[in-house]
């Protein structure tokens, strides 16, 4: 074919979702009993249309040889194509209900889940639910065995494009004091208060800024011989700006 010519019209767009883009960076903590480990995700590719992602997990500290250990994985997206129930690794149905039972967001729409291997109809519910199989190590992909580290499991995997907001307020808190002449307990603001009657002009108070949810993405590793409910808790890196490049 000619080097020169238009290619716009048959090359492959990426279909992304919210936070979930080539690129997105995602960091948190993934904890195995008592022991807390850094983790860093970052998303490489994502098609919904085709209900598949792809990317690395870096953890670091896990083992004393390999003090920062990224993998590569691949993603299934849960949706018509992919169902919640795994049929694979070594995972049974019941593996499979109790784990997803976990993320709240999946109890919300359990009730939705067909059989025979409970899928759901594409269409935005505010979560993304998501499997992830580890496939080798980065960069050296021929190394398969690291003593302390396994990735032979898999993650149940649960996006929340809208997680409970914890934003602070400008509230008025009542504490109550001692007279110290009378004894006689009175009420106080947090923002002052004047016993004498003269009258107090209160400018209005300033409206608190309003900050958008953050992102999280929250799963459980699984695997028959490792510790159960290893728990990644990770947060959506916003950028203030992002970028795309093609190469022709």
């Amino acid at each position: 074919p000619d080097p020169l010519s238009d290619i716009t019209r048959i090359r492959m767009r990426t279909r992304a979702n919210r936070c979930l883009y080539p690129g997105a960076t995602f960091q948190g903590t993934q904890k195995s009993g008592r022991n807390s480990y850094d983790v860093t995700v970052t998303i490489v590719d994502v098609d919904f249309a085709t209900s598949f992602l792809c990317g690395y997990l870096c953890i670091r500290g896990l083992t004393d040889d390999w003090p920062e250990l990224t993998t590569y994985f691949d993603a299934e997206i849960i949706g018509s194509r992919h169902g919640f129930l795994t049929q694979n690794w070594g995972a049974s149905e019941n593996e499979d209900l109790v784990h997803w039972s976990r993320f709240p967001a999946f109890r919300q729409i359990k009730h939705e889940a067909k059989r025979p291997r409970l899928t759901i109809d594409d269409r935005d519910r505010g979560a993304v639910f998501m499997r992830w199989k580890e496939k080798f190590l980065v960069p050296d992909h021929r190394v398969h065995d690291i003593n302390g580290a396994s990735f032979a499991g898999f993650y149940y995997v649960c996006v929340d494009f809208n997680p409970a907001a914890t934003a602070s307020s400008n509230t008025v808190c009542d504490v109550v004091t001692d007279d110290e002449r009378g004894g006689r307990k009175q009420q106080r603001t947090r923002r002052g208060s004047n016993t004498k009657k003269t009258s107090v002009t209160r400018s209005p108070a300033s409206p608190v800024p309003y900050a958008a949810p953050v992102a999280t993405m929250s799963g459980f590793y699984y695997h028959q011989n490792s510790e159960p409910y290893q728990q990644l808790s990770l947060s959506h890196v916003p950028e203030t700006c992002s970028s795309s490049f093609e190469f022709r």
